[in-house]
């Protein structure tokens, strides 16, 4: 590779074109052999990344960034990031969406399709406004990227989504709402409509987010997030992830990488969570009662079982700690 490519790799972050390795004195079979030897990685036909590179990008969504790129780089006519595409480069949260595609928006009223690993979306409407430029690329703006999930993707995708959004710019609610009147008519907006109100910048997590999900499918009561509770003198005992303050019960989702933010320098992970035990006893000893949630509980398969055992346990709860109430059975 030579200095002049690695300096429009640079420019381009961190991918470049067959065209451009020509121009730099580099051959169809010298591309070939770096894909072969495990030194370049073919994004598309005839765009290229480093193996380094791509290997630095370490999740899935910074993956989809390079293909998107990529694809972006490859269209002739006047496009942006769109939808899961957008949100992935906002750095929102994906769940339960494909990031195999790259979803584009035609702004050369080119047709909706589907071909070569990229959605193109048509767009009927003037949409400038709503779009940015976001570490050199067009893009849906924060919002819009957000609604355009909702409306696309399950349930639980788009609270997934729009939590994560909301929890990384909790000014974005004004801008959310604002767009009810836009996607009034956009394909999958009784969806959409859930989602944002569902949303909830609180949430930390898209467990947390996919269990919120189950309660509202299943009836379950709306939950307090992130409740603090307080031992006698008013001191921390821990922060629960749900809480039914008219059933005094909490609720809390583990997920595996809960534990990893929870770990110590120098904690193992039985010694996380034999702490976490004990935060446990401490916030149930006032009189609360807890149900805690793994992925597997909140599952499809699942998820009717646990929040029947979830309303049981909260029932329980309110016959043991609530006090000072008539219950009429």
């Amino acid at each position: 590779m030579t200095q002049n490519l690695g300096q429009i790799i640079e420019a381009n972050r961190g991918i470049f074109s067959r065209a451009e390795a020509l121009d730099c004195r580099e051959t169809d079979r010298t591309l070939a052999a770096a894909v072969r030897d495990g030194a370049l990685v073919r994004l598309r036909r005839g765009f290229y990344t480093p193996a380094a590179i791509y290997a630095a990008a370490n999740t899935t969504s910074a993956k989809h960034l390079l293909h998107a790129r990529a694809a972006l780089a490859a269209q002739r006519g006047n496009v942006s990031l769109t939808g899961v595409s957008a949100a992935a480069l906002h750095g929102f949260d994906i769940y339960d969406t494909s990031l195999d595609l790259v979803h584009l928006l035609r702004l050369d009223k080119g047709p909706t399709r589907t071909e070569a690993g990229i959605v193109h979306h048509g767009s009927r409407r003037d949409i400038e406004e709503e779009l940015g430029l976001y570490q050199g690329i067009l893009a849906s703006v924060p919002a819009r990227a957000v609604w355009e999930v909702a409306c696309r993707s399950s349930l639980e995708g788009g609270v997934v989504t729009a939590d994560s959004a909301l929890h990384k710019m909790p000014e974005l609610k004004e801008a959310l709402d604002a767009l009810h009147e836009c996607f009034a008519l956009f394909p999958g907006s009784v969806k959409g409509r859930t989602v944002i109100r569902l949303a909830d910048g609180r949430s930390d997590s898209p467990g947390e987010s996919v269990t919120r999900v189950q309660y509202y499918r299943y009836g379950i009561p709306t939950p307090d997030l992130q409740f603090d509770v307080l031992d006698h003198r008013g001191v921390l005992i821990g922060t629960a992830d749900f809480y039914w303050e008219d059933f005094r019960h909490l609720g809390e989702f583990d997920g595996k990488m809960k534990y990893q933010k929870l770990l110590r320098p120098g904690e193992s992970p039985s010694d996380c969570v034999f702490r976490e035990k004990r935060r446990e006893d401490a916030m149930r000893a006032d009189g609360r009662g807890m149900s805690r949630f793994i992925w597997v509980d909140v599952m499809p398969g699942n998820a009717r079982r646990t929040m029947t055992q979830l309303r049981a346990a909260l029932d329980q709860s309110r016959r043991l700690y609530v006090r000072g109430r008539t219950i009429i059975a």
